[in-house]
């Protein structure tokens, strides 16, 4: 008996913890929005940044911290944010309108080669929602699918489970699918694999050394394909297909 009321005290002292602790960062949410709108950029950055920093995802804190930094024109903080409240809402029209904006101050101007078709379909597919609406799809299909084949199973007249074995077979195979594109969005989301230039001006180097010949100068905001690292060193692809090397303190990963 009194393990149980142990466990159950245990139980309700995390709900009231969990529950005190989103309360507070509400708070800190709230204080943070009134310091955007007062226009005090430096406190409302400084308290967003302490939500973050406990590790809590939301694409309104990214995107309000993005708009921070907007505000005092630091184009690599702006676009980095944008870019990982996107990886959150996948296609939301304000934060693409902003990002475009942000862009728009950079300095790189980098063409964008087109993707092989089918993996622009399915990036475009992907980015429809996030993960977890898809998870839930990819189940409810899951459990239609089984039902289709209890149906071709059980059911007592041809054609009725004919068109059970059809429809549950094609059901599971969507399923499948689905959950295909809720892993590789939750993968995305946890690991984009793309970074942003965080300086000013560096160079995109041939070699990871120093004193390896530059292919190019980067700019703060240009984004960038993470392909490889090695040591201090990123091997980075750009949108127009050039290959080089940056140093990991000029970039930070979305």
């Amino acid at each position: 008996m009194r393990k149980l009321i142990s466990l159950i005290f245990c139980i309700s002292l995390f709900f009231t913890l969990a529950s005190v602790a989103q309360s507070e960062e509400q708070s800190t949410f709230q204080s943070a929005s009134e310091a955007f709108f007062n226009k005090n950029y430096d406190q409302a950055i400084q308290l967003y940044e302490s939500i973050v920093d406990k590790k809590i995802q939301s694409s309104e804190l990214y995107f309000n911290l993005g708009n921070c930094f907007f505000q005092k024109k630091e184009w690599g903080k702006t676009i980095l944010n944008y870019e990982r409240a996107l990886l959150l809402t996948p296609n939301d029209t304000s934060i693409l309108q902003n990002l475009s904006l942000a862009k728009g101050e950079t300095v790189d101007e980098i063409a964008v080669l087109p993707n092989f078709f089918l993996a622009r379909w399915w990036t475009q597919i992907r980015n429809l929602t996030h993960s977890g609406i898809w998870s839930l799809l990819g189940i409810l299909l899951f459990w239609l699918g089984i039902g289709g084949i209890i149906l071709w199973i059980l059911g007592k007249e041809r054609n009725q489970r004919k068109q059970g074995f059809l429809g549950g077979m094609i059901t599971l195979g969507l399923s499948l699918l689905i959950f295909a594109l809720a892993y590789n969005s939750y993968q995305i989301q946890q690991k984009s694999g793309s970074a942003i230039i965080m300086s000013k001006e560096t160079s995109l180097k041939s070699l990871p050394d120093e004193i390896s010949s530059e292919i190019l100068p980067l700019h703060e905001g240009t984004k960038v394909k993470i392909t490889e690292k090695i040591t201090s060193w990123y091997k980075v692809r750009l949108d127009n297909g050039e290959v080089g090397w940056i140093t990991e303190s000029a970039l930070e990963e979305i």
